[in-house]
């Protein structure tokens, strides 16, 4: 149980028996529990009336708080949790006040102001105040009820000054049951909605801002995959079949292809960052942690909320939410909407328009019913558009020996027998002039879920359905500076997905020695990518290819945890697998030659048709197949010990896998088969509040054992370059993290995080072509030694009660490689860089209106994502993250 004080909700000090001994001794009365003069007063002050019961209410909730008296808690824990119960949020009709008298005022509060700092801070006076009205009623059977119902609404609605701070706990629900953060027994990261909204966090990838040991960078914005890397477990494999080691949830449901998992993040209650393996509960693809985005629930009270945003290079953003009750007490929903348009921060030199532009469009809408007390269900409605234009690149001409690069002076490019010197000559920067033609990079997604949960004799069963369907389209058309002999090229391509997921879990209550969670999974999922390109000049060249996977997962796991004592507990957790996988792939390229008659485009225009292109070596697709089956069994166990309320000591050995399965291009005529990862996590930690909770410190130490990592190789293969996952190592992480939240006062909040990696590959053989080759050693990429995170927060309370909001988090990333194999070449790095955040807001005294000023990427840093090798035209393209960015926003809540 917990009682909100201050800013948050406090975890009760408990002595174990204590209150069990108490009711032996008949001491559950306040006149028993306090000391005299005190319980004396309490009567004597409900005769005086209402003012006087008002201020013996906030006065006695500083003793309690003062003293942080257990007697207190104890002989009021049942009044003070009914209360909490009713009231955030009120779940059914009018609230039942647990006092010895009626309340003839309903008190109702919205969630908005359930969440507010007065109703925090004052919910613990309230529950005083019922304590001293039944004293004075049992003293005093002629006061009058109604001063009582008036004393207990007005200690409601006027604070004490004097209550405790403490950091907020936060309920999650990352090992299946609800939990508060403090009490599971993982490193795990908890990010409220509100927090993610005020910091302007506004795609899944930002929220690498706020977790320790966590990237997701994107050579390509928001309109393409993220870069998942948490503690070093990720991938930089461009094929879009393959899953990677981070699994990316929405509502506990899971977002299979990489491509899709870069996606606007809006109306959320919370992010959970579980980091290390999470193979049992979680399953398949969680080696480097699990990622679970969840949506604010419709309630059945009426609130939502409405932001619109303008800022530099054309950015407009609005994002809106409204829900509250259909029928009271049974049905409720809640409609949720974001949209943003940016056009984009360089100029396009063949267009004269700014790119890359964006348009993003997302819209969810819930529905919940509670047809009795013990059966709900919420269903759950999604959909998106997005359109990320044709954002081209910045090439540099070089030359590349043994994979190390060699810009030309300048940057020349040299193609067609011409030279041409780009504006950003060996430099480019995310502002930097870039060409490109016409062309657009569509996709539109839709979902549906429904949660069914049905509670029984002390059971929990749930029931997950969900259906997502994605189709994307791509395009670019010729786009080269006037006058020069660059590669005159074009593309287009298609992508589609249908997933169907099942889980069903049937679980214990926790409150019991063992508790235990029983569940099985069903995973189908069916996508198809077909893509064309064609080169104009400087020996034609058309290529096509194609690749339709299929993937069937089934999986039955179980979790138990048993309490050897209040303090002492074990959990194991087990899973097995099984899954099947079969693909078929198609690959064409035709190169011209001398005599220009192999590759011949009889309509330039419409080069893609059927019969459009012909020649000698424009020849029936090669077509291939193949499939692969796995059984997997994963399993944790994780012992904890709670040293006393305020620190919990836990170590953990689990187990998680990666899928294998295939590369997407056919090389050397044939499909490559990956086989799956395996890692095994050692951990120890430690979760701890200091200052009476106003500090909050976890720490925890781990090493990784990899097996079987399949890593890309970037390689030439005649006509062009492709990156497959040509390597095979096993490797090591060993890390440190620490995470530190502290409420100084009552208007300053930091936190900060540091995180230490050691990393190193391990019996790393690959080939390019027919040469094999060792990379043994070598770090892993894209996992830096050192980084750190700042974050603070200070409120300035303003005479008319209204706050002015000072705000700015900032993170820090050492030097990173972005080759497994190539480590040597200062191309493919990047250094070491700072990137800060900041903003100011304005928010009303009712806290219904706030009006923020931000900037992102403050220092304006320009750090590279991604250079790649040389490629067979002579250059390397460079991708940068976006530059500095501001704006204003207003959002009004109701």
């Amino acid at each position: 149980m917990s009682v909100l004080v201050g800013w948050s909700c406090s975890p009760i000090p408990q002595v174990p028996g204590q209150h069990l001994a108490r009711r032996r001794q008949g001491a559950d009365s306040p006149a028993a529990l306090f000391p005299s003069d005190f319980t004396a007063s309490c009567a004597r002050q409900q005769t005086h009336g209402a003012a006087a019961l008002l201020d013996f209410a906030q006065r006695a909730a500083a003793f309690c708080s003062s003293r942080r008296s257990a007697a207190l808690f104890f002989a009021w824990h049942e009044s003070c949790e009914q209360l909490m119960d009713s009231h955030l949020p009120v779940h059914r009709g009018k609230p039942s006040m647990p006092t010895p008298f009626p309340v003839s005022v309903p008190f109702r509060p919205s969630p908005r102001f359930a969440r507010s700092l007065p109703a925090r801070r004052t919910l613990l006076a309230l529950a005083v105040a019922q304590a001293c009205a039944a004293t004075a009623m049992a003293a005093d059977p002629s006061a009058d009820p109604a001063a009582a119902d008036t004393a207990v609404i007005a200690a409601a609605a006027a604070p004490s000054d004097a209550a405790n701070l403490v950091i907020s706990v936060v309920t999650v629900t990352a090992q299946k049951r609800e939990e508060k953060v403090t009490d599971v027994p993982l490193p795990i990261t908890a990010i409220g909605g509100d927090a993610i909204r005020d910091r302007n966090i506004g795609s899944s990838a930002d929220i690498e801002r706020l977790v320790p040991n966590l990237s997701a960078q994107s050579s390509g914005g928001k309109a393409s995959k993220p870069r998942w890397f948490l503690r070093g477990i990720g991938t930089n494999d461009p094929n879009a079949n393959n899953e990677g080691p981070l699994g990316i949830y929405v509502d506990d449901v899971v977002v299979g292809l990489q491509g899709n998992q870069n996606f606007p993040i809006f109306d959320l209650e919370r992010v959970e960052v579980l980091r290390g393996p999470q193979g049992t509960l979680w399953g398949k693809n969680n080696t480097g942690g699990a990622i679970n985005f969840i949506s604010a629930r419709p309630t059945f009270d009426t609130d939502g909320y409405a932001r619109i945003g303008f800022g530099n290079y054309g950015s407009r953003t609005v994002e809106a939410a409204f829900g509250g009750a259909v029928q009271e007490e049974v049905l409720a929903a809640r409609a949720s909407l974001y949209y943003e348009r940016n056009d984009g921060w360089a100029r396009n030199i063949v267009t004269g328009e700014d790119g890359p532009k964006l348009r993003d469009f997302a819209a969810r809408f819930q529905v919940l019913a509670k047809p009795t007390r013990d059966l709900e269900a919420l269903l759950i409605l999604r959909l998106r558009q997005r359109d990320g234009g044709n954002p081209g690149s910045a090439l540099v001409g070089a030359t590349s020996v043994n994979g190390v690069t060699t810009p030309n002076p300048g940057g020349a490019i040299t193609q067609g027998g011409g030279s041409y010197l780009p504006s950003y000559g060996t430099s480019p920067e995310p502002t930097s002039d870039y060409w490109a033609g016409d062309g657009y990079n569509k996709q539109d997604t839709n979902g549906a879920s429904a949660r069914v949960t049905w509670q029984f004799g002390g059971h929990t069963l749930t029931s997950i359905t969900a259906f997502d369907n994605s189709s994307g389209d791509t395009w670019s058309g010729v786009g080269v500076p006037a006058g020069t002999t660059l590669d005159r090229s074009s593309a287009r391509g298609s992508d589609s997905s249908r997933q169907r997921t099942q889980e069903l879990r049937l679980s214990s209550s926790k409150d019991q020695p063992l508790s235990w969670i029983l569940g099985a999974y069903y995973y189908n999922q069916d996508a198809r990518v077909d893509s064309q390109g064609a080169r104009f000049n400087n020996t034609e060249q058309y290529t096509q290819s194609s690749w339709d996977q299929k993937s069937i997962s089934t999986a039955l796991f179980g979790n138990a945890r048993y309490a050897f004592t209040p303090q002492a507990a074990v959990t194991l957790g087990l899973r097995h697998t099984r899954e099947r996988k079969s693909i078929e792939e198609t690959t064409l390229t035709a190169n011209d030659n001398a005599a220009g008659d192999r590759v011949v485009f009889n309509d330039a225009n419409a080069w893609w048709l059927p019969g459009a292109v012909s020649g000698g070596a424009v020849v029936p697709v090669t077509a291939l197949e193949r499939s692969a089956r796995w059984n997997k069994t994963t399993w944790d166990l994780t012992p904890e010990y709670r040293v006393d309320k305020d620190l919990l000591l836990y170590a953990r050995v689990a187990t998680g896998f990666r899928s294998g399965g295939f590369n997407q291009a056919i090389v050397n005529n044939a499909i490559r088969l990956t086989d799956p990862e395996t890692i095994t996590d050692y951990e120890v930690g430690a979760k701890s509040e200091w200052l009476r909770g106003r500090v909050t410190a976890n720490l925890a130490a781990f090493y990784y054992d990899i097996k079987n990592l399949a890593l890309n190789i970037q390689q030439v293969v005649p006509g062009t370059t492709i990156t497959s996952t040509n390597g095979s190592s096993n490797g090591n992480i060993k890390g440190i993290e620490l995470d530190v939240d502290a409420l100084l006062t009552r208007e300053l909040r930091v936190a900060a995080s540091i995180g230490l990696l050691r990393s190193k590959y391990t019996e790393f053989a690959y080939s390019v072509g027919n040469v094999q080759l060792d990379a043994s050693g070598n770090e892993f990429y894209r996992t830096p030694r050192r980084s750190f995170r700042l974050d603070a927060e200070y409120r300035l309370p303003l005479a008319s009660g209204a706050d002015v909001l000072f705000g700015s988090d900032w993170s820090y990333r050492s030097h990173i490689f972005h080759n497994a194999t190539v480590q040597n070449d200062p191309i493919q790095e990047t250094p070491g860089y700072w990137n800060g955040n900041a903003r100011i807001s304005y928010r009303s005294a009712n806290e219904q209106l706030q009006l923020t000023a931000f900037v992102s990427n403050v220092t304006d840093q320009r750090n590279k994502v991604l250079s790649q090798i040389v490629n067979t035209r002579g250059v390397y393209p460079t991708s940068f993250a976006p530059p500095r960015q501001f704006g204003v926003q207003a959002t009004f809540s109701f």
